[in-house]
């Protein structure tokens, strides 16, 4: 995770969520350090790197990578505006002896956001942020089958805006962020598919993160927690208000570090 410092400085709007100008700074260290708690009450031990000025979006470490074990498939942003953030992470993982694979020049692909592993498959978000050429590229660097699905809706830009992986049978998704054909995958796919609601999906749901049976949410979403209970799951809430003027939430903040 990466302590959001700098983040009130943000004065660019690379999708339809943001608002530049309008994030409060002591009011966004609070919320991440909220989550940061509801993290170590997990027994989680989160590792923080230091954001570096000219850099507010670098606290969306999620995008950052894909980690598996001790390697990382480091990033390679399409928008100009986070294309620095990817130097002072590939120092962090370097200095913490991660091996670092690359993507060829002409392939953007931002990590976790843009991607989920679910089972033995990876699905990535195609259509703003990755393309084809993306999936052919990662496919054959991690050696992994993908599955692409298609985002019609620019507010659900990155996957982990419009879905959520919950376990090996289930996923909530949001069905007007994919197209036709990439909804009749999911339903072919998966045992048990689960439709987020309008308000569910705009109250970033599917940017939640799951640990055990337990699932970080965003705070104001009941529907959502009475879901997740009768899947036998608890809910923990947490306030994103002020990174949600970014586009992000708590899955947008957190890249997951498991040593295989």
């Amino acid at each position: 995770m990466c302590k959001p410092v700098y983040f009130d400085t943000l004065n660019y709007a690379i999708n339809p969520w943001m608002k530049p100008g309008s994030i409060d700074k002591k009011k966004a260290l609070l919320e991440w350090k909220q989550l940061v708690e509801a993290y170590q009450e997990q027994g989680i031990i989160v590792e923080v790197i230091e954001q570096q000025k000219n850099n507010p979006d670098m606290v969306f470490a999620t995008d950052q990578g894909i980690v598996t074990g001790k390697s990382v498939l480091l990033s390679k942003f399409w928008c100009d505006e986070r294309k620095n953030e990817s130097k002072h992470y590939e120092k962090w993982f370097k200095d913490n002896g991660y091996a670092i694979s690359y993507l060829p020049n002409d392939v953007y692909f931002e990590g976790n956001g843009d991607s989920f592993l679910w089972n033995n498959n990876l699905f990535i978000g195609i259509g703003y942020r990755a393309d084809q050429k993306t999936c052919n590229a990662v496919g054959k660097l991690l050696n992994r089958e993908i599955i692409p699905l298609e985002i019609i809706d620019p507010k659900f830009y990155h996957l982990d805006v419009g879905l959520f992986p919950l376990n090996n049978e289930t996923i909530f998704y949001y069905p007007p962020a994919f197209s036709q054909k990439s909804r009749g995958v999911l339903k072919k796919l998966v045992p048990h598919l689960i439709e987020f609601s309008k308000e569910e999906a705009y109250g970033f749901c599917a940017n939640s993160v799951v640990t055990d049976h337990h699932v970080i949410q965003q705070k104001g979403n009941p529907s959502f927690k009475e879901k997740l209970d009768t899947l036998g799951y608890q809910s923990v809430a947490v306030n994103m208000d002020e990174f949600q003027k970014s586009g992000g939430g708590i899955h947008c903040l957190t890249n997951i570090l498991e040593e295989s």
